[in-house]
């Protein structure tokens, strides 16, 4: 099989707050992926392809890293949802990562 992706996937077991561009309320869901050109997220909320979602993932600081590493900000476009039923399968690319 032939892998067509610019990024390679690196597994991503991370917290991340999720809040629609425009819409009040924080939500949370998991991270389970992520590339330099987006991320896979489970959510037990279910958005629209093309929704613009500003994410904050907190990565777990490994115990051999002597620093905490501050959260990934990034507004990301819902690209694809997969289920039926929560949780859901998030695929989004990233639009602008906050440096």
């Amino acid at each position: 099989m032939v892998e067509r992706r610019d990024f390679k996937r690196l597994p991503a077991e991370t917290e991340i707050n999720i809040r629609q561009v425009d819409k009040e309320g924080m939500k949370i869901g998991t991270g389970k992926d992520i590339s330099g050109g987006g991320i896979m997220i489970e959510s037990p909320h279910q958005f629209e392809p093309g929704t613009l979602l500003d994410i904050e993932v907190f990565t777990r600081t490994h115990k051999s890293f002597q620093r905490v590493f501050k959260p990934l900000s990034a507004r990301v476009r819902v690209v694809r949802v997969e289920g039926d039923n929560p949780p859901y399968s998030i695929a989004a690319e990233f639009v602008e990562v906050e440096q």
